[in-house]
């Protein structure tokens, strides 16, 4: 099971890197991450609205870089790093088409083989340094 969980992680960020198609298969209806801004809606749609929408029309060129994932009974920690460039406007910061590399730690909750919920923590701090330089 453990290792299910893990291979659904990964899955859902190859979905989230590369169009999202099948990211109905990879989060339930009512997924929740807890780190989105207020107001998207549960489920396969708010993960679009966060990739496309949000994340998309910053950062170009998206990949993640896994460290390494732990996982212990329905939660997955995955250690990560998003790399991309810095090619719209966020938080003030106009773009110099700089890249980033902003680590980051998730914990995904697993329920009946799909994502159900997930927290996220990343290094705000170092993502502005870079996007300033």
């Amino acid at each position: 099971m453990s290792q299910a969980n893990k291979d659904l992680v990964r899955r859902y960020y190859a979905e989230a890197m590369s169009g999202l198609a099948g990211i109905d298969q990879v989060v339930s209806a009512g997924f929740v991450d807890h780190h989105f801004p207020p107001g998207l809606p549960p489920g396969p749609a708010g993960v679009r609205q966060f990739f496309t929408g949000i994340l998309g029309g910053v950062f170009s060129d998206m990949k993640i870089e896994f460290d390494f994932l732990l996982a212990e009974g329905d939660k997955v920690d995955c250690h990560f790093a998003l790399l991309a460039r810095h090619t719209g406007e966020f938080a003030g910061y106009k773009p110099k088409g700089n890249p980033i590399r902003c680590p980051a730690i998730s914990t995904f909750r697993v329920e009946n083989g799909k994502l159900a919920e997930a927290w996220e923590i990343f290094d705000s701090g170092g993502l502005f340094k870079q996007m300033e330089a």
